[in-house]
């Protein structure tokens, strides 16, 4: 999915490094002399343009707050959704040799706890220290706490049933963004009757899901779309039925040509919205930090709404940082994530990432008025509920974009039901 930058270099550079202070002490100095560098091994997956820049500005902020320590982003090739560097920390774990930090999607910390006993520290003596709980959005505070232990610091919430529109696209064939599933077919239908492609996507697993997902809420309502995919109910085969038509209408009438092509990801799709080739773009809100750091403005250049038919849900995933227990700068790695927490480190992540703070108390007129717009959102959802997805979802719906077989991602969701 992402490039491949010059992490390798600081990928070597942490592992170096993370041998350093093994015994947890802080590397104070004797009094008088010049204290040593503490260097925290951050293990993330972020290299893209926008992501980069946010994780950098964080880097920026906890140097000026603490000029002695320095994070290194070890960060590497994060192919097939962050699969590729999520497999690279297992087996670091599994061999005893745990970066200070690492990158994580909240949705899979409850199972990683269990899967991992003991491998994290708990973080409530910080959320305590730094008043926190008061802050922090409650159904967030709740996704990364286990048997009433913090276990990862939440860094920002991304929306991820978004619909991206390019405006100058849009405004060239008198369209409006559409508010439903209905309106969504015959915007597509105007579009392609013009020459126009109505919508990028990749048939990469995990981007497949993300529109499935935002087109099967308008098609299920966001409602029951909520208790069904957290388990409250059973799920509405019929309805789920019609959720793949209008997904494999999508792919087969509407989609870019390019979508199979190999090592076509989600940059390349959003580059087909960047280069008026296509004009909307089912993705998580980190797509609107790409598109800022490619030089678009948000709400002149391009627009987003939610999902068609369930703008009033809002499906969100969070990215954290855990803490290893055992990692070789835990008082470092402590100091990061307090300016992670804090609400000038909350501002200058998600401004350049393009999602949400993860503290209610963030001043709106600190945020871009695209920012501003989604935090409402996100106040006012009438359903508000973090991403589920077993792991065998993105594999199924890789396989679905090419094969197009409905029974067979269907009896997926039988066997593996998201909940």
């Amino acid at each position: 999915m992402l490039k491949v930058t010059t992490t390798t270099t600081a990928f070597v550079l942490a592992l170096a490094l993370g041998g350093c202070g093994s015994d947890g002490s802080s590397n104070q100095q004797p009094t008088g002399q010049t204290p040593e560098e503490a260097q925290v091994e951050l293990f993330s997956w972020w290299v893209n343009p926008g992501e980069a820049e946010a994780l950098q500005a964080l880097m920026d902020l906890n140097k000026d707050l603490h000029p002695h320590e320095s994070i290194v982003n070890a960060a590497i090739d994060a192919g097939r959704g962050g699969a590729d560097a999520k497999q690279a920390l297992k087996d670091r774990l599994a061999n005893n040799d745990p970066p200070d930090l690492f990158q994580q999607n909240a949705h899979e910390m409850r199972q990683f706890v269990a899967d991992n006993p003991g491998a994290l520290e708990p973080l409530n003596q910080l959320f305590e220290d730094e008043e926190l709980a008061d802050v922090v959005v409650a159904e967030v505070l709740g996704d990364v706490t286990v048997d009433g232990n913090i276990y990862s610091m939440p860094v920002n919430i991304h929306r991820e049933n978004s619909l991206f529109f390019n405006k100058q696209i849009f405004e060239a064939h008198n369209l409006q963004p559409p508010t439903t599933v209905a309106e969504f077919f015959e915007v597509c239908a105007a579009l392609d009757a013009e020459g126009v492609t109505p919508v990028a996507t990749s048939y990469q697993g995990w981007i497949i899901r993300i529109m499935f997902n935002a087109v099967a809420q308008g098609t299920f309502g966001s409602q029951a779309f909520g208790d069904q995919w957290n388990g409250r109910e059973a799920m509405d085969m019929a309805k789920l039925d019609e959720a793949i038509e209008n997904l494999n209408r999508i792919l087969t009438d509407y989609a870019n040509d390019t979508a199979g092509d190999m090592d076509f990801g989600w940059t390349q799709a959003a580059d087909l919205l960047l280069d008026g080739e296509a004009a909307m773009f089912f993705h998580g809100d980190w797509a609107k930090g790409y598109f800022v750091s490619q030089g678009w403005e948000p709400n002149v250049d391009f627009g987003v709404v939610g999902a068609p038919g369930a703008a009033d849900m809002f499906w969100y995933g969070v990215d954290v940082f855990a803490m290893p227990a055992g990692g070789p700068e835990p008082d470092a790695a402590r100091d990061f994530l307090k300016t992670v927490a804090s609400v000038d480190g909350q501002v200058g992540f998600n401004t350049i990432k393009g999602s949400s703070p993860m503290r209610l108390d963030v001043p709106g007129q600190r945020l871009d008025e695209m920012g501003r717009e989604v935090l409402i959102d996100l106040q006012d959802a009438a359903v508000r509920s973090v991403v589920r997805n077993p792991a065998e979802y993105d594999p199924a719906f890789g396989e679905y974009a090419t094969a197009r077989d409905k029974d067979a991602l269907m009896q997926v969701f039988v066997d593996h039901p998201p909940q």
